[in-house]
């Protein structure tokens, strides 16, 4: 970790923070505000008007976080104050300056940090209006200059009792409502608009004076003007934060889905808005659910019309194969063999199919009951030891709780476990050992497989759960499957109550986990 330089300014800095008389002060409104506004307005969890002093940075108004201090040597807006621009860390993990700083590695766990520099009158950077996330970003220069423009209304807040700052603030924020790609609004909490951005005139073609003589409630198309009603009423009941979706009138007749995202303040009776226009996402996702509902269906009605016919081939080619008909040639034989195996592997594929369209759908019944999960282990781990021989790979089971029970619906249960072990079997090198387990974490039941493989590439990890999802094509032949069967496992897991995860690595191998509630022992948990 790199602790952050002392500023040439430092004395003056810090005499100049002291004057502003607010370090160690109660929590205010108008700087709450400020942080709340950020935080919806960039979708961030954490946002803070930071105040850095000698040892530390105190917070004067957070949002997502608890704490009202950290050491100096550890913040970020302790770097944040050396530059008179933003300071973004995109991915912290990747910035040696911050990789192994404390609340990037644990809480809050920050991988994301923008922070603009607040001056006190006299120029001196005091502290930082900063966003924070747990996941990397990007920030664009559009997204720079919003954050600037609010951090100029939370330097006129700092500066509150000098007229000519304020008023280089307020016009920063005028600078701010114009600029905004989004559509900025401040409205009574009837929706009567009070103040707008340009946005709004561009998006929905209405002049400013048109706008105005209208309200949020006005401007829903009138199918949507019930539910936005019930939307004010209750951000007048105490709504802390309001989140909706409605569809707006244009001048010309057409209309537009808008996000909005509002903090209502019950003392000065305003509503602070943003909203967006969202249409065009919208549109694409109905698209892609459109398409993908008509390729369900396609793949479901071809599915059934097979199974019927191919399980009529496959039971004949199994009884040519069992000399029903008496001895065959042997190369009869061997194309007989290789017509069999063919056809149960296609059977298999239809069959995971229609499960999955059932599981996506709804339509997969499930009989949860109280059950004895050790022996679903054993029974599991009997019926892959051919699998496993045939790749040379050993299979053992780690049970520390044999009478644990939890609800399940056996068959499906045992499905989950032979797709996580025939994967696990795969892709292990000839020679290792796969490990089914059952422990007890965190008061729930965790069933594990382990395999000792090369992990699972990195840029294929976030497809792991979707259909049709495998690694390598170019390995197909030497490890046949589906690519249906973790999205089976995933979605069957999910219906039994428990969340089917992963954690990979080149060195260790790659351990699928699951956990349950677990049932009281005994009958009568039934």
């Amino acid at each position: 970790m790199l602790a952050p330089s002392t500023p040439a300014d430092e004395s003056r800095r810090l005499q100049a923070l002291r004057s502003l008389c607010l370090l160690d002060t109660p929590a205010q409104e108008r700087f709450d505000r400020i942080v709340r506004t950020a935080s919806h307005l960039f979708r961030m969890p954490i946002a803070l008007v930071t105040l850095v002093d000698e040892d530390r940075q105190w917070f004067k108004a957070r949002h997502g976080l608890d704490v009202t201090e950290t050491p100096r040597e550890s913040s970020f807006s302790g770097h944040a104050i050396l530059t008179p621009t933003t300071f973004v860390v995109p991915d912290a993990l990747k910035d040696p300056r911050f990789h192994d700083n404390p609340f990037v590695l644990g809480a809050p766990f920050v991988r994301f940090y923008a922070g603009h520099p607040l001056r006190a009158v006299d120029g001196s950077r005091v502290g930082t209006l900063c966003l924070i996330d747990s996941h990397p970003r990007d920030f664009s220069d559009a997204d720079r200059a919003a954050l600037a423009g609010l951090a100029a209304w939370a330097e006129g807040e700092l500066n509150a009792m000098d007229e000519r700052a304020a008023r280089t603030a307020l016009e920063q924020q005028e600078r701010f409502f114009e600029v905004s790609v989004d559509m900025l609004c401040i409205a009574a909490m009837d929706g009567t608009f009070l103040r707008l951005s340009r946005a709004w005139s561009r998006t929905l073609g209405f002049s400013e004076a048109e706008l105005y003589s209208a309200s949020l409630v006005d401007l829903a198309l009138e199918e949507d003007r019930a539910a936005t009603s019930r939307h004010l009423a209750r951000a007048r009941e105490g709504l802390p934060v309001l989140q909706f979706e409605h569809r707006a009138r244009c001048r010309d007749g057409s209309w537009r889905w808008l996000q909005w995202n509002a903090v209502p303040d019950p003392e000065e009776g305003l509503l602070y808005a943003v909203a967006r226009d969202v249409t065009q996402a919208r549109r694409l996702e109905e698209e892609r659910q459109r398409v993908e509902r008509m390729k369900n269906e396609f793949i479901s009605t071809v599915s059934h019309e097979l199974r019927t016919p191919l399980t009529s081939i496959r039971g004949s080619l199994g009884l040519l194969n069992g000399g029903i008909v008496g001895p065959l040639d042997p190369q009869v034989e061997e194309m007989v063999n290789i017509a069999h195996r063919n056809s149960e592997r296609l059977l298999r594929l239809i069959n995971d199919i229609l499960d999955l369209e059932k599981v996506e759908s709804g339509r997969l019944d499930l009989k949860l009951v109280p059950t004895d999960v050790a022996p679903l282990l054993t029974q599991a781990l009997l019926a892959h030891q051919g699998y496993a021989a045939e790749y040379g790979v050993r299979l053992e089971a780690v049970v520390d709780i044999p009478d644990a029970r939890a609800r399940v619906d056996e068959d499906r249960f045992i499905q989950v476990l032979a797709n996580l072990l025939s994967n696990a079997i795969k892709f292990s090198p000839q020679g290792e050992r796969v490990t089914l387990s059952l422990t007890r974490e965190d008061g729930a039941l965790r069933v594990g497989v382990q395999d000792h493989g090369p992990g699972i590439p990195e840029a294929f990890q976030a497809h792991v759960f979707q259909k049709f999802a495998q690694a390598d094509a170019s390995d197909t032949r030497k490890r046949p499957g589906t690519g249906l069967g973790l999205s089976i496992a995933h979605g069957l897991v999910a219906r039994m109550g428990g969340t089917l995860r992963f954690t990979t690595s080149p060195s260790t191998g790659t351990r699928f986990s699951f956990d349950l509630p677990e049932c009281e022992p005994g009958p009568e948990a039934a």
